[in-house]
């Protein structure tokens, strides 16, 4: 009885810091270049917005004090179309007078039943926010007369991703063609020598850690997670890849040991 009573309280130990560590936001600074005048983007991934526990204070308040140049979002936003009104609403509050530019995930498209209108509609509500998403498409800005592409593609999987469209886009005289998806799969299928970073999430790094790889072994398809690469910054194919953690949680509002992530990467 008194193992079984131990046993117990483990347990409810355990889920309250599992509870916990979902609110516990890291914000991780990945530096390409020691230059304090260089290029500095923001990095949010998969929301879920009906799962978030990071304090959305927290999240607007992380992109005021570090002012980046722009905000990437790569995916995941809702899991239902009900929660459409609650998302804009978070989008709106932590925005500021930021850049944002946004892309698709699986969820997103799950959501929405896969439905063309549902999805434009979806988009332009996104859009009624001053957000600019970017799919299949290319957005172009200078900084220190430096050209940069910012490069959106939809989701691998769920979406329908056109790589020759996306790149197409793109200015040939641009210093760096940053790519950012949700799926990180979507490298292998990338030509290394027109695309210098990819950032992405999808992975949640795991979001509950259990022993021997058993998530990425039985319960996911996707190919880079198989090659032990599943979150934080990797080179494939020649491309610099940076997988975010994500801010929110699929099916429980619970972590463990893949804290929330907010990335920060300096570019030169």
């Amino acid at each position: 009885m008194l193992f079984l009573f131990a046993f117990m309280a483990l347990i409810a130990l355990l889920a309250i810091y599992m509870r916990i560590e979902a609110a516990w936001v890291e914000v991780s600074h990945v530096r390409f270049t020691k230059s304090s005048n260089c290029l500095k983007i923001l990095h949010l991934s998969d929301i879920h917005i009906n799962h978030l526990k990071v304090s959305w204070a927290k999240i607007k308040n992380v992109v005021e004090q570090e002012k980046p140049d722009f905000v990437i979002m790569t995916g995941d936003y809702i899991e239902s179309s009900k929660h459409i009104t609650e998302f804009l609403e978070f989008l709106s509050y932590i925005k500021g007078d930021n850049r944002f530019y946004l892309c698709l995930g699986n969820h997103d498209h799950k959501a929405l039943n896969y439905n063309n209108k549902a999805l434009t509609d979806f988009i332009n509500a996104i859009e009624s926010t001053d957000v600019h998403v970017v799919s299949n498409n290319a957005v172009h800005i200078t900084k220190n007369s430096s050209l940069y592409n910012i490069i959106g593609i939809d989701d691998l999987k769920a979406g329908k991703p056109d790589i020759s469209k996306a790149l197409g886009a793109a200015h040939p005289n641009a210093k760096i063609n940053i790519v950012f998806s949700h799926n990180p799969d979507i490298v292998l299928q990338l030509p290394k020598d027109n695309v210098d970073y990819l950032f992405c999430g999808h992975f949640h790094g795991g979001q509950i850690w259990v022993p021997f790889n058993i998530e990425y072994k039985l319960l996911r398809a996707d190919k880079l997670c198989k090659m032990g690469i599943r979150k934080g910054l990797h080179k494939v194919n020649g491309i610099n890849i940076y997988i975010n953690r994500g801010l929110g949680n699929v099916c429980v509002p619970m972590r463990f040991l893949s804290r929330p992530e907010i990335s920060i990467y300096y570019l030169p």
